[in-house]
C-alpha cells in the first residue's frame, strides 16, 4: 500500500493546511497518509473505497478521510475533486471552530451533501486557499487558517436539509442525501419524486447524470455498502444486517450482495476480499 507523506504536499513543515486539486481525478490504488483530508466533489462520478467499504461519489458530496484510513478511487468518470489536506495538531482553532472539524466518531464522518449555493462559496474559498497555501509567507499562513475556519463553517451550514427546494439537479442531490440517511425505508422512485416535487422521469434522468446509476441500482449500492461495513465492523448476524439496511429477505439480500461484490456475506465474514462490479 502507498503511504503519502506530508513533505510531498505541504510547502513547509510548519504549515497546517494545503490543497490538492484533481481535475479530473484518475483511478488511484489504495493509500493512506500522514494528514487528514476533506474531499469536495465538484463534478463527475466515481467509486471511493474507504477501509474496504465503497461509496459512490457525485457532485456536491463531501467526504472526510482520517489519517488512519485506507482508501482508493476506481470506476471514475470525469471525477473532479478539491482536496483540503490538514494536520489537526498544527491547527490554531478556538473551541467555537473545533466542533466543525469532522472526526471518525462524528455523524458526518462518512460524508454528506451540500447545496449549490454552498458549493459556489466553498469553491471560491478553496480557490483562494489553493493560492495562499502554496505561498511561503507568514501572512499566507494566517490567511490559510482563516479560510479553513470559514470553509468548515460553510460546509456545515450548507448541508442539504430540504429535498423540495432548488433546481431539478439540486433536488436530486437532496434526494441522494436523503437516501444516505433513509436507505432502509421502502421508498419507491415515484414516492421520492413526489416528495421532491419533481417528475419521476426528470429524477431518473438527473440521477443517471450525477451518479451513472438508475434509482434501483443507486439504492441497492447504498444499502449494500452499508451492509458491507456492518459485516466487517460489527458483530450482528447476516440476517440482522439484511433487515437493518432494508432487505426483508436474507436470501434476496445475499443474491444482491453477490451481484455487486462478487462474493457472499458469509464469505466476507470469513475474511474474503470483495471485488466491486463495474457500474
Amino acid at each position: 500500500m502507498i503511504y503519502l507523506k506530508s513533505t510531498e504536499f505541504f510547502a513547509r513543515s510548519d504549515l497546517p493546511i494545503t490543497t490538492e486539486l484533481r481535475a479530473p481525478q484518475d483511478s488511484f490504488p489504495e493509500h493512506a497518509h500522514a494528514f487528514e483530508e476533506l474531499m469536495v466533489v465538484s463534478g463527475g462520478s466515481g467509486t471511493h473505497v474507504i477501509n474496504d467499504v465503497p461509496m459512490n461519489l457525485s457532485k456536491n458530496f463531501i467526504c472526510f478521510v482520517n489519517r488512519n484510513d485506507r482508501h482508493l478511487f476506481e470506476n471514475v468518470d470525469n471525477l473532479h475533486l478539491s482536496n483540503v489536506l490538514f494536520d489537526p495538531a498544527k491547527l490554531s482553532v478556538d473551541s467555537a471552530i473545533k466542533k466543525y472539524i469532522p472526526t471518525r466518531q462524528s455523524e458526518e464522518s462518512s460524508g454528506w451533501f451540500i447545496n449549490d449555493s454552498c458549493s459556489q462559496h466553498v469553491n471560491q474559498i478553496i480557490a483562494r486557499l489553493d493560492s495562499e497555501s502554496h505561498s511561503n509567507t507568514a501572512e499566507s499562513k494566517i490567511i490559510c487558517q482563516s479560510l479553513f475556519n470559514l470553509l468548515l463553517v460553510e460546509l456545515s451550514r450548507g448541508r442539504v436539509k430540504d429535498i423540495s427546494q432548488g433546481s431539478d439537479e439540486e433536488k436530486v442531490i437532496s434526494l441522494l442525501a436523503y437516501l444516505h440517511s433513509h436507505y432502509a425505508e421502502s421508498n419507491t422512485l415515484e414516492e421520492l419524486a413526489y416528495k421532491a416535487k419533481i417528475s419521476p422521469k426528470l429524477l431518473t434522468k438527473n440521477l443517471k447524470i450525477l451518479t451513472g446509476m438508475s434509482y434501483n441500482r443507486c439504492l441497492n449500492y447504498i444499502r449494500l455498502s452499508k451492509s458491507l461495513e456492518a459485516l466487517r465492523y460489527s458483530e450482528k448476524s447476516i440476517t440482522e444486517i439484511a433487515y437493518d439496511v432494508g432487505y426483508h429477505d436474507s436470501n434476496y439480500f445475499s443474491t444482491k450482495f453477490k451481484q455487486l461484490f462478487n462474493t457472499t456475506p458469509r464469505d466476507v465474514r470469513l475474511g474474503v476480499s470483495v471485488i466491486l462490479t463495474s457500474q
